[in-house]
């Protein structure tokens, strides 16, 4: 009887301390940032501070921070791995401890290494995969302004919801490069004031280039003022004010805007600017555009620097110069715009 009691109090004592664990969140350890806690648990850092009630971003080690009770799952898997929304082949060869070459040796199928499609298996000689799954609170409506993007939610619902155009939306939100992609857990600015919105408007429009410099020499102008970003990483929804990393439309934008152009922050807001010109009257400095997805929606944006070449930001290599006669932006081609005069 003795023995049945010190057994049965040590399954209890083990099942209460596994509880307590699972219910008391995320401990913050020594070097610890929310930044670095919000990328591990897929979230963001104002959603933390929302959830922990923070004022700053300072944190201590010791203490307990609730995640939104998420969790994470390591599955062993075989030499393949299905590509999720989000991913990238630079992300991918970092998860596997091996190269984006190595990757496309791997698979010869794909052309290009800045595009890969969710869905899609690839070869990645084995190791595990990070699938993680997450209990997402829900958030009907907005805190302080902001509303945090739930699992199904689009950009237009979103409109719909707080009754507001998704230009207004892309407006307040300059960090949205591709409306048709929004990520669980990120946070939409969905109200603002009167000066955030003149400023946005004001962006959004095309500014008149320099009238005593000739179109010619302005455009030789941007071009130079892209090659000195060469190489820069690329960083989805990069702030335009950055100039270490960028993603397509926030290298056009600050290019153009150093040449004192100001241009919308999106590739689809940017693809309205300016006059459309045909393929075969491309002049250097035009902003050409691509439908990467093949979903009818423009997604990528490069400057055209002439001799069928054109510099603009890739999510493998950043900043570098790319073919326009290569059959991978050859068959995505949408459209040009010609913002100089």
């Amino acid at each position: 009887m003795k023995k049945t009691l010190l057994l049965t109090g040590t399954l209890i004592g083990s099942l209460l301390a596994g509880h307590a664990a699972s219910a008391a969140g995320y401990t913050v350890q020594k070097g610890d940032t929310l930044w670095k806690i919000a990328r591990k648990y897929d979230t963001t850092v104002d959603r933390l501070k929302q959830q922990n009630g923070l004022s700053s971003d300072l944190i201590f080690p010791g203490q307990v921070l609730q995640v939104n009770g998420q969790s994470e799952s390591r599955q062993a898997v075989s030499n393949t791995y299905t590509i999720q929304s989000g991913d990238t082949l630079s992300g991918i060869a970092r998860k596997f401890g091996t190269s984006v070459e190595a990757l496309l040796k791997l698979n010869p199928s794909i052309a290009d290494p800045d595009f890969i499609r969710v869905g899609q298996a690839i070869q990645v000689a084995g190791g595990t995969t990070d699938k993680r799954t997450y209990t997402v609170q829900p958030a009907a409506a907005a805190v302080n302004g902001q509303y945090i993007v739930q699992k199904g939610d689009t950009l237009s619902g979103i409109a719909k919801k707080f009754q507001i155009s998704i230009d207004r939306l892309l407006s307040l939100n300059p960090q949205i490069a591709n409306p048709n992609v929004i990520r669980v857990g990120q946070a939409i600015k969905v109200a603002g004031g009167t000066t955030d919105v003149q400023q946005a408007e004001r962006q959004a429009s095309v500014a008149q280039p320099v009238v005593a410099e000739s179109s010619a020499s302005l455009a030789d102008r941007i071009i130079e003022i892209g090659e000195k970003y060469l190489g820069a990483r690329y960083l989805y929804g990069a702030s335009p004010s950055r100039t270490d990393v960028f993603d397509c439309s926030s290298f056009t934008m600050r290019v153009f805007s150093e040449a004192g152009i100001s241009l919308p922050r999106s590739s689809a807001a940017q693809a309205q600017a300016g006059r459309a010109v045909s393929f075969n009257q491309l002049q250097k400095g035009d902003l050409v555009f691509f439908d990467t997805d093949s979903n009818g929606t423009i997604n990528h944006v490069g400057i055209y620097a002439g001799n069928g070449q054109m510099i603009n930001a890739t999510v493998s290599l950043g900043v570098t110069y790319s073919s326009l006669t290569s059959s991978y932006w050859k068959t995505r081609y949408v459209k040009a715009v010609r913002v100089l005069n």
